[in-house]
């Protein structure tokens, strides 16, 4: 992977638009499927509703989008009503979020987000543009970074050292069987992840998840049982090979 981008003609003023004509062409160029072996993404046509590049072998869809400063707590998004129609069809677009230093021109960071490592409520409505702007009827987006376990992004470039393809495809396999998990009730399992990344402990107990209650029960509001609702999202981890049964309200993070 060639981490230098390409410069921007001169005529390029905008910052935003001087990204998008380095940065498009360079995954073009560099990025690869991580769901299969292929080497090489293909682009999609202008104006694809939530999606950039398609997988030619297996039709993986992804989403790029790039900074010039780290990414907080929250990725900018596209539309809000785009994005909220793929999730619901199960069509969510992986995501590459990558950091660029503007100066050298080079990429400093690549995440991956698998699309099943984050649902609807980790999709945060944008206030509609202001009147006065040319489309104020215009809706974005926010996706909510930090509402994403970390062991569910996948670093692909860190500090300018790239990641092998082999571990990259290894982690996008080792996170896939979220998939199995219905995407309505996706965002329960993974909050409860989030929780037991939380605690900072390889090895844990239930009381200290149940500690948690009242943030679970403050992010499901309709869900009045929220105890029994762990219990259940800590078995699918177990058996969706996340997490160890030692004992009985014991547990250790595979």
């Amino acid at each position: 992977m060639d981490l230098t981008l390409p410069v921007p003609a001169p005529q390029y003023k905008n910052p935003t638009q001087k990204a998008r004509v380095s940065t498009e062409p360079w995954a073009v160029a560099n990025l690869y499927c991580p769901n299969c072996s292929s080497p090489r993404l293909d682009p999609l046509k202008p104006n694809t509703p939530a999606s950039d590049f398609v997988c030619p072998l297996c039709e993986e869809r992804f989403q790029l989008k790039s900074g010039r400063s780290p990414f907080g707590a929250r990725i900018a998004d596209a539309a809000y009503s785009k994005m909220v129609e793929a999730i619901r069809k199960d069509q969510t677009p992986n995501i590459f979020a990558l950091h660029y230093d503007m100066k050298k021109w080079t990429v400093s960071n690549l995440t991956l987000i698998p699309r099943f490592a984050y649902s609807l409520k980790d999709i945060f409505k944008r206030p509609p543009l202001s009147p006065a702007a040319e489309r104020h009827d215009w809706v974005g987006c926010d996706i909510l970074l930090g509402a994403i376990p970390r062991s569910a992004r996948i670093p692909v470039v860190s500090d300018g050292l790239p990641a092998s393809s082999v571990a990259v495809r290894r982690e996008f396999q080792r996170l896939k069987p979220l998939h199995r998990v219905k995407s309505k009730a996706r965002g329960w399992t993974l909050d409860v992840l989030l929780i037991v990344e939380s605690l900072q402990k390889r090895e844990f107990h239930l009381d200290e998840v149940y500690a948690h209650e009242a943030e679970l029960r403050a992010l499901h509001v309709l869900n009045r049982h929220v105890k029994p609702k762990i219990r259940q999202q800590l078995q699918q981890l177990r058996d969706l090979g996340f997490l160890t049964f030692l004992a009985p309200g014991h547990y250790r993070l595979s």
